[in-house]
């Protein structure tokens, strides 16, 4: 990593604050004298150590938040993102990885198809790609749960719902992952990255984790035509619990046709194929250590950490495909129209063997000996995705407008398909020793377990919005009106349960320009959820009428450039509230779908992103959050919400060497956590990192966990819990030509 692209990242808002000098700063900043603002030539802006004013990131356009080219300084919204850079330098191969460094955002367990953010759990199909949103993975399970970051230019983190732009579904927050795209500079890269586990539970460096990479672009005539080609292949990759590895193909090729000066086309086609063994995730838990007292309160550490607790039959498929297109074009100076189109398919199925808290498996804490039961899922989901906008900038007298009026449509078709072994069939079939993994009996699968019939579910959801960013000299006004309806049909037992929502949402926010470097802001927004069909089937018991999950979200905050550029901070205080949450609560027969009326849940804080450049060798990022989030109502009244510390923090420091050599220190600390009944510890951990940058190659050896903590990542089934990922050397050689 070069000095240039360490000095990059230097400013970048995509971080975190440093308490005191910041409040100092702000308030020496706003009685300071204006000076011009400027903007930016391309990405790469290099840190200059002269006299005079470097360039922030902060003023960078960022569209994930308003889907306009709007500042991130001038978004009236909590937000935060790592480029491609921040990932490779962390070694970050996922998304569920990068929530070590984001704060306030949290994944919640293997089998768990959601992610925590602000407090509240949200369907992991609000992690989108180019701003277009599917369920990643497949109801299968057999995709990574949160899809990989291999071809990402960049991952924006937006905190908070987002219904006026998105639609229905956009819960605690939402996350975008933007394509490389092709570029006019002719460059090829190919490369090696290999992760080793390096601790004694795991081996030291039996388990490794090898993929190739290839990343090409540049014109194929002239300027006019360009492409680029990302593709990494994973022959056999070794997860650091012995009895589970992957074959992954990732393939992603896309064109970009200048037709004119004033329109673009940019068809894409991406590929995944994806072969497990080692399940779905289901079985992805281990004991710990307190399990053998017969009480649990609080998880102690993870034993057999290296260890699978599943069958060595379990293995999991999935293969997807996705064609889209996006068209943008300059109507006019100040109106330009956007088009993006993706069609995606995916087939997954998944055998597991794993732990289950039923009754009837007779399975009890402090039995060593555990009963397992068969679990097999398989789907076939079909996805049509659209959105197009109009955005344009009029003037009348003193008065600016910045408008959006768009569509934005998503059409579901899935086929799911699940089904679980008798649990009295299957008691003393399929044993495990809680204290020793090696020892177990694998039975049968049952008859018909593999053939259970698909259960099709369809969903449509349509929004129609429009945003007027409305300024008066140094105020902004930004409102939005949307229409959102959602229809979805499930089959079950032969019957089709029809249900159908809409409504009318609006948002409202103010910025305000102190000066030229800082920005105050307050904004108001949108939740807005229908129960899930699936959900209502399985677990409503006949119960029909659920009510959409609403819920309003507050922020207020600043953000600026301080000391010359050499502090970019934000810091937001939130309260967000939710009214008809929905709870899963086990009854005599079987879990049930119950709904809290009225206003149920609600989660204060504030969160603080900030980089800071010292010298012109060392700079560091922070990102904070604190979380205070709780159902209002019911048993769990006051109690902290599952999975969500009250803190959670991140450092990453930077150090030059020299033009071609450099250090990384990343630091993470979080608070006490609940899982149900259960408490998770504390943890604080560390990454280290050092880079070598020559004309043509690069290379990286990042070591995560360097001290090799053995902690609770988080729950997993029952009293297992997810461990967290060992010591991992992620060493990374690319050559470019």
């Amino acid at each position: 990593m070069n000095n240039k692209m360490i000095n990059n990242k230097i400013l970048n808002m995509k971080k975190v604050s440093l308490g005191t000098v910041l409040i100092s700063s702000l308030v020496n900043q706003v009685s300071a004298q204006d000076v011009p603002d400027i903007g930016y030539e391309s990405d790469t802006i290099e840190h200059i150590a002269v006299s005079g004013r470097p360039m922030s990131d902060i003023d960078k356009p960022s569209t994930a938040a308003t889907k306009m080219d709007v500042s991130i300084k001038d978004t009236g919204r909590s937000m935060m993102e790592l480029d491609a850079d921040d990932l490779k330098m962390r070694a970050l191969q996922d998304v569920r990885e990068a929530f070590n460094y984001v704060a306030g955002f949290r994944a919640n367990g293997p089998a768990d198809r959601t992610y925590i953010a602000r407090g509240f759990s949200t369907s992991i199909d609000n992690v989108m790609v180019d701003g277009l949103r599917s369920l990643q993975g497949g109801e299968g399970g057999t995709g990574s749960k949160l899809p990989s970051t291999f071809n990402a230019e960049n991952t924006t983190f937006l905190r908070g719902p987002e219904a006026i732009l998105y639609g229905a579904g956009v819960a605690g927050g939402l996350i975008n992952i933007t394509s490389k795209k092709p570029q006019t500079t002719a460059r090829t890269s190919i490369g090696l990255n290999n992760r080793s586990y390096a601790s004694s539970d795991t081996g030291n460096f039996k388990r490794n984790d090898t993929s190739f990479n290839l990343d090409s672009t540049g014109p194929i005539t002239d300027e006019s035509v360009l492409y680029r080609v990302l593709a990494q292949y994973t022959p056999s990759g070794d997860h650091f619990q012995d009895g589970r590895e992957i074959e992954e193909l990732l393939f992603d090729a896309a064109l970009s046709f200048e037709l004119g000066e004033n329109t673009t086309i940019l068809p894409r086609f991406e590929r995944t194929d994806r072969k497990r063994t080692g399940g779905s995730g289901y079985a992805d838990g281990v004991f710990e250590s307190t399990f053998a007292s017969g009480e649990v309160t609080t998880y102690g550490k993870p034993i057999n950490r290296g260890k699978y607790y599943g069958s060595p039959i379990d293995k999991g498929e999935n293969e997807s495909t996705s064609t889209s297109v996006l068209i943008k074009h300059q109507i006019a100076e100040d109106w330009k129209l956007a088009a993006n189109f993706r069609h995606n398919e995916t087939t997954s199925n998944a055998l597991d063997l794993y732990i289950s808290d039923s009754s009837a498996l007779e399975n009890e804490v402090g039995k060593d000996l555990v009963n397992r039961k068969w679990v097999y899922s398989a789907g076939d989901d079909s996805y049509n995705l659209f959105d197009i906008n109009f955005e344009g900038k009029v003037e009348t007298g003193s008065i600016k407008h910045h408008l959006l009026a768009g569509y934005n449509y998503r059409d579901m078709d899935i086929k799911f398909a699940r089904s679980f072994q008798d649990s009295a069939d299957a008691v003393g079939k399929n044993p495990i020793s809680a204290s020793n993994p090696d020892q177990q009996v694998t039975g049968p699968i049952p008859d018909g377990l593999v053939d259970s019939p698909a259960k099709p579910r369809t969903q449509t959801d349509t929004n129609i919005y429009l945003k007027d960013r409305i300024s008066i000299g140094n105020t902004t006004i930004a409102a939005g009106l949307a229409y959102v309806k959602q229809d979805q049909e499930e089959l079950s037992s032969g019957e089709t349960i029809a249900s159908s929502f809409d409504d009318t949402l609006w948002d409202l926010g103010v910025v305000q320009k102190i000066n030229s470097d800082i920005n105050v802001f307050a904004t108001y927004s949108r939740a807005y959820e229908p129960v899930k069909g699936r959900y209502i089937v399985e677990y409503g018991n006949g119960k029909i009428d659920y009510k959409p999950v609403e819920g309003n979200n507050y922020e207020l905050g600043i953000k600026g450039d301080l000391l010359n550029n050499n502090l970019t901070a934000a810091v937001t205080l939130f309260a967000l509230d939710r009214s008809n949450s929905t709870k899963f609560n086990r009854g005599d027969d079987g879990w049930e779908l119950l709904q809290l009326d009225g206003k149920s849940f609600e989660s204060k804080g504030v969160e603080v992103d900030a980089a800071m450049y010292f010298t012109p060798k060392f700079n560091s990022s922070l990102s904070y959050a604190y979380t205070d989030a709780h159902d209002t109502v019911g048993d769990d009244k006051g109690v902290q919400s599952n999975n969500t510390p009250k803190h959670a923090v991140s450092l990453w420091n930077n150090y030059t060497f020299d033009k071609n050599i450099s250090f990384a220190l990343g630091l993470r600390y979080e608070s006490e956590r609940n899982d149900g009944d259960y408490k998770i510890k504390s943890y604080f951990e560390a990454d280290v990192g050092a880079y070598y940058k020559a004309d043509d190659w690069d290379a990286a050896l990042v070591v995560n966990n360097v001290l090799d903590k053995n902690r609770v990542e988080a729950g997993a089934n029952w009293v297992t819990v997810q461990p967290n990922t060992p010591r991992a050397v992620n060493l990374s050689l690319n050559y470019h030509f």
